[in-house]
């Protein structure tokens, strides 16, 4: 970790130094202001897919949060599907337009969904996507994914809405059959994880076995049913590149819609002030049931003073 502290303290006073530098060029006439929608699951409702049934209960709400303010300059919003085949490309279609009333809570049809995209119904292995996007009043569009840069206002995920966390998209995953024994579950056992971040690649060996225990209440996001969480620790976390004194990491299985819950976690490292650094701001989450991996981004952080850059971590067999 000393090597990284090093690195964190150059790249802070290079920070600084050019945010010190007023002619650096921006095109400023260039930016396109857009209007965030949150797109969210109702509670309650069906939160994964089965292979080739299209039946269910599949809602979602739209909302323009309080902190959007003036959104007069949008037209009305367009909800899209964004379908990842078992190889992982994706692709988009227009499931419902010229939307305008917020909040507004929308009846999923799998079966008109899926027919978009000339398919009958869901197949193992596939991710569903539902976001938005936005038709301005001149008649541009500011789309809520694109093959290229991926899903759009990710980085408003520190909005509250409703107690929650901002969300810019649902996502319904293919489910395969899992086992939650503790013991020989499909999550237990040894795996490899794949290691990326501005310091260093690394792969190497993890044991995950299960945890037990929940998440502090206040670690539970709004809307989780608790006794729907299915707990993993995974050991060791980046012994070679991080190496923290705290050498486990743990997360949550949401068993109801295949989503992972990661709270803010001490690496029982401490910062030159003695203040804790925590593995912060889990992102870019994921799980499958049929390739059984689990994929997110955490970041090093000391709260009210800052942090290094995310590392991503990819756990399959």
């Amino acid at each position: 970790m000393k090597k990284i502290f090093f690195a964190f303290v150059s790249l802070s006073l290079l920070f600084i130094m050019i945010s010190c530098d007023k002619e650096l060029p921006y095109p400023i006439n260039e930016v396109k202001k857009g209007v965030v929608i949150d797109v969210s699951r109702v509670p309650g409702t069906d939160g994964v897919l089965s292979d080739g049934i299209t039946s269910g209960n599949y809602k979602i709400t739209l909302i323009i949060p309080e902190n959007q303010g003036d959104y007069s300059i949008m037209k009305n919003a367009q909800l899209i599907a964004v379908l990842q085949d078992v190889n992982g490309k994706m692709s988009s279609k227009v499931v419902k337009d010229n939307i305008t009333q917020f909040p507004q809570e929308i009846d999923l049809s799998m079966t008109d969904v899926y027919s978009k995209f000339g398919q009958k119904a869901p197949a193992l292995g596939q991710i569903l996507y539902f976001t938005v996007d936005v038709v301005m009043n001149d008649g541009s569009i500011i789309p809520g994914w694109t093959e290229y840069a991926g899903f759009n206002n990710v980085s408003f995920g520190g909005w509250m809405i409703n107690g929650r966390p901002y969300s810019s998209n649902v996502r319904y995953s293919v489910a395969c059959p899992w086992s939650k024994d503790p013991v020989s579950g499909t999550f237990i056992g040894t795996f490899t994880c794949d290691e990326s971040s501005s310091y260093g690649t690394d792969s190497y060996t993890v044991t995950l076995s299960h945890n037990p225990n929940l998440p502090a209440d206040k670690d539970i996001p709004i809307g989780v049913t608790a006794a729907n969480l299915y707990g993993i620790d995974i050991t060791p976390v980046s012994p070679n590149i991080w190496g923290p004194t705290n050498e486990v990491i743990t997360v949550w299985i949401n068993s109801e819609n295949l989503t992972l819950v990661i709270p803010n976690q001490d690496t029982g490292d401490k910062y030159s002030t003695g203040a804790a650094i925590l593995w912060y701001n889990a992102k870019d989450m994921s799980v499958s049931t049929c390739s059984n991996t689990i994929k997110f981004t955490v970041q090093p952080y000391i709260p009210g003073v800052g942090g290094w850059n995310p590392f991503t971590f990819t756990i399959h067999p």
